[in-house]
């Protein structure tokens, strides 16, 4: 049977489900007939496309358009499925909020970053980390190694985080927690970039302590676009710790993590 505008909208739409079976469970649908749908065989009941697009949540003049308008659609506003049936994904997509999100401004700061924070900015010391973004089906993700030479700090000598990416009010936020053994959790907020390519996103970073009594913190965080594809290699062979007067520390940064200035974010708006 040839393809229909429906079949191709319907499958798409499936795709952000954990499976067909699963949607056709939950929204209470015979699996057979719906598979009909998704081939173009036949066309559903007006009561039946309600019942679909309720689920979806869209609206039926949406599901009809081509295919191709309705692809950019539902990348820029992607379907929050109805009656979830597990409690933490409910409320995980309330915080999230798929149906807001801005995925061109996630999409647009996807990449590899240095990460320059410092635990305690009276040392004069920071840390140089590395850090990246990326899409993987219709959500972000994080991922951050720390590598570190230097006993200025009690923490291993490496260290890896992975974590959840979300948007809101042209802010990234960013939710990791260190990876093995260790107890460390991360919550980042950084100011995006209003360009096309990123440059130094200026933040706060709230977490705790990775060694001895586990004190929450919070410090002046800045991620340093580096890329798509830079070479990995070279950039984890210079993470470490390094002073604030150090060649190697922008002096972005260092105005960013080292001034007097509070650290709310309008100060941090007006130093970026």
């Amino acid at each position: 049977m040839p393809e229909t505008n429906l079949s191709a909208n319907l499958r798409m739409l499936c795709s952000y489900g954990r499976s067909v079976s699963e949607v056709c469970r939950r929204i209470g649908i015979n699996r057979q007939q719906f598979n009909k749908y998704l081939t173009g065989q036949t066309a559903p009941s007006l009561a039946t496309l309600r019942r679909v697009c309720d689920f979806f949540g869209v609206d039926e003049a949406e599901i009809l358009q081509e295919k191709k308008a309705f692809a950019k659609l539902v990348r820029l506003r992607p379907p929050v499925l109805a009656r979830s049936d597990d409690p933490l994904s409910e409320q995980m997509e309330k915080v999230i909020r798929r149906d807001r999100r801005n995925a061109g401004l996630l999409e647009r700061h996807a990449g590899y970053y240095n990460i320059y924070m410092s635990p305690d900015p009276s040392k004069n010391y920071l840390l140089k980390s590395i850090g990246r973004i990326f899409g993987s089906g219709h959500d972000w993700f994080s991922k951050e190694l720390e590598r570190y030479e230097d006993d200025e700090f009690a923490i291993p000598s490496t260290l890896k985080h992975s974590g959840l990416v979300f948007e809101a009010h042209n802010r990234i936020f960013i939710t990791s927690r260190e990876q093995g053994q260790g107890n460390g959790m991360w919550t980042t907020a950084l100011i995006a970039s209003d360009y096309e390519d990123p440059s130094f996103l200026p933040g706060l970073l709230q977490g705790i302590e990775p060694e001895g009594g586990h004190m929450l913190y919070g410090t002046r965080v800045v991620w340093e676009y580096l890329g798509k594809s830079p070479d990995l290699r070279a950039i984890l062979q210079r993470c470490g710790a390094y002073k604030s007067d150090h060649s190697e520390v922008p002096e972005f940064v260092r105005n960013s993590i080292f001034s007097t200035e509070g650290t709310d974010t309008a100060t941090l708006t007006a130093a970026f």
